[in-house]
C-alpha cells in the first residue's frame, strides 16, 4: 500500500514571497501605471487636518443623493510644498477656500503609501471656480428640497411668544459670540432665563453637532432658540448650509433665531429660521425688542386706565356736586312732607292699636273663662280614676305582701333546719387544723398537729398524738 508523501517537490519552482512594503511598493507601481497621468476627482471636505510639519490631510466624501450618509471616501494628502500653490489658486478667486463640508474638485495622483498600505491621493492641484460654483449648486439644491417639502415657511410659522424670557442657547460656550449675546440680554434690566446647549459650531461634524443641540433644546419649556456664531470664512460657515441643520431648525416646535456672524450671504440656516440677524449682539437685540414692545404696551394700557379712571372720577365728583345742591333745595320741602305722612300714619296706627287691644283682652278674658272651667271639669274626672287607681293597688299589694310572708316563713324554716349548730346540738363536732381547713380525713394529718374541734357549746384545742386511718 502506497503512503501519502508530505513533502516538497523539489522540482517545483519555489513561489514568490514578498515583504510588506515590496507588496506595497508593487500596488503603488501598478496604480501608477494604471494612472500614469494626475487626475481630477470631486466630492466634499471631511476631517481637515493639518500637521506640524506644514502637511494637509483630509477625506474626500462622496454623500448619497439625498440625507447626509456617506457612500464612498478617499483619502487624500496635500504636502508643503503642493499647499503653497493651491492656497494662491484659491487666493485668486473670491470665496474660494478649503475647508470641512466645502465640495471641491482637486487633482492629484493615485497611490500607495508602502509603510502603512494606504490608498490614497496626493493633491497637487484645485479648481477653485468649481469649489465656488459648488458651494452655491449645494445651496441652491438645499433650498430648492426643503422648498418642495415645504419647510422653508415651516418655523418662520411659529409664534413667538409676547414676552420670550426663557431662551435655548446653541453655540460654543465662552466664545466671543456667547459673550457677546449674554452681555446684551445681562445690560437689559428683564428677568431672563438662558439655557445654553454648549457645543462646537465650526469644523468637522459641526452640523450633526448642531442638531443634537437643537433636539436637547426642543425637550425644554423655552420660548425661542438662538444659534449664533461669529465671523468666520465661507468654510467656517458651511455647515449652516447643510440639509441637516436646516431640517433640525423646520422641526423646532419654537421659533429659531439665527445670528452667524456673517454680513454678506443668508445661509440655509438664516432661510429656514423664523428670523435671521447680522450678529448674535443682533439676536439679543430682537428678543430685548419684543420684550420692550410688551412692556410699552403695558405703559399705553396703563396710562390709558388711568386717563380713563381720572375722566370718570372727575363726573363723578361734578354729578355728586350737583346733586348735593338739588339736595339742599328740596330737602326741607320733601321733609315737611314726610313728616305729615308720618304724623298722620302714626295716629292711624294709635287708633287701631287701642282697638285691636281691646278685642284682645275680650278674647283673652273668654278663653280664660273657658280654661278654668275645662280645668276643674278634668281635675274631677282624674281624681275619681285616681281614687279607683288607688284602691286596686292597696288590694294587689296587701295580696303580694301575704304571699311574700309565706315564702319568708317557709326560706326561715329550711334555714334553721340547715343550720350547723342543729348539728352539733345533737352531738357532732367540726375539727380544723391550724389553717383553719376542716379536716375530713385522718391521713391529711402528722403526729403534733395542733387542732381545733367546734363543738356545740365551744371550742376544744388539741394536739395529735397518733394517726389511725380508717378501712373501708
Amino acid at each position: 500500500m502506497e503512503q501519502p508523501s508530505f513533502g516538497f517537490d523539489e522540482e517545483e519552482p519555489e513561489a514568490t514571497t514578498f515583504s510588506v512594503v515590496e507588496l506595497n511598493s508593487r500596488v503603488r507601481d501598478a496604480l501608477r501605471r494604471g494612472f500614469p497621468d494626475e487626475v481630477w476627482v470631486r466630492g466634499e471636505v471631511q476631517n481637515l487636518s493639518r500637521s506640524g510639519a506644514g502637511h494637509t490631510y483630509f477625506s474626500l466624501v462622496e454623500k448619497a443623493v439625498q440625507g447626509d450618509r456617506a457612500q464612498g471616501r478617499l483619502d487624500v494628502a496635500l504636502f508643503r510644498d503642493d499647499r503653497r500653490a493651491v492656497a494662491r489658486a484659491l487666493a485668486d478667486v473670491p470665496g474660494a477656500e478649503l475647508g470641512n463640508d466645502v465640495e471641491v474638485r482637486i487633482r492629484g495622483r493615485v497611490t500607495v503609501y508602502p509603510p502603512s498600505g494606504r490608498y490614497q491621493l496626493v493633491m497637487t492641484a484645485i479648481d477653485p471656480v468649481f469649489t465656488v460654483g459648488g458651494i452655491a449648486a449645494n445651496r441652491e439644491r438645499v433650498l430648492r428640497a426643503l422648498g418642495a417639502e415645504g419647510l422653508l415657511e415651516a418655523n418662520a410659522g411659529r409664534e413667538l411668544a409676547l414676552v420670550p424670557l426663557r431662551v435655548g442657547l446653541v453655540t460654543s460656550a465662552g466664545s466671543a459670540a456667547y459673550h457677546d449675546f449674554v452681555h446684551e440680554l445681562e445690560h437689559s434690566g428683564y428677568a431672563w432665563q438662558v439655557a445654553v446647549a454648549d457645543v462646537r459650531v465650526q469644523g468637522a461634524a459641526a452640523a450633526r453637532r448642531i442638531k443634537w443641540a437643537l433636539g436637547q433644546l426642543s425637550q425644554l419649556d423655552v420660548d425661542a432658540v438662538v444659534l449664533i456664531r461669529g465671523g468666520g470664512s465661507r468654510a467656517d460657515l458651511a455647515p449652516f448650509d447643510t440639509d441637516l441643520v436646516a431640517r433640525a431648525i423646520a422641526a423646532m416646535p419654537v421659533p429659531v433665531i439665527t445670528g452667524v456672524g456673517h454680513e454678506t450671504d443668508r445661509s440655509v440656516a438664516d432661510e429656514v429660521a423664523y428670523a435671521a440677524c447680522k450678529t448674535p449682539t443682533a439676536c439679543a437685540r430682537l428678543l430685548m425688542g419684543r420684550v420692550d414692545e410688551f412692556v410699552g404696551r403695558l405703559d399705553d394700557a396703563a396710562q390709558r386706565v388711568s386717563g380713563r379712571a381720572r375722566q370718570r372720577v372727575a363726573m363723578a365728583a361734578r354729578e355728586l356736586d350737583v346733586a348735593s345742591v338739588h339736595l339742599a333745595r328740596r330737602a326741607p320741602a320733601a321733609a315737611a312732607r314726610e313728616l305729615a305722612v308720618l304724623e298722620r300714619a302714626h295716629g292711624r296706627l294709635d287708633e287701631l292699636a287701642r282697638r285691636r287691644a281691646g278685642d284682645a283682652a275680650a278674647r283673652l278674658d273668654a278663653c280664660i273663662r273657658r280654661v278654668d272651667e275645662l280645668g276643674r271639669r278634668v281635675t274631677r274626672d282624674r281624681g275619681r280614676v285616681l281614687t279607683g287607681r288607688e284602691r286596686e293597688l292597696t288590694t294587689r299589694a296587701r295580696h303580694h305582701l301575704d304571699r311574700a310572708t309565706l315564702r319568708v316563713d317557709g326560706s326561715e324554716a329550711v334555714v334553721r333546719a340547715l343550720d350547723p349548730r342543729r348539728v352539733l346540738e345533737r352531738g357532732y363536732s367540726i375539727t380544723r387544723d391550724a389553717a383553719g381547713r376542716v379536716v375530713k380525713r385522718a391521713a391529711v394529718l402528722t403526729t403534733g398537729t395542733v387542732l381545733e374541734t367546734e363543738v356545740a357549746e365551744g371550742r376544744v384545742t388539741s394536739r395529735v398524738e397518733g394517726v389511725t386511718e380508717g378501712t373501708e
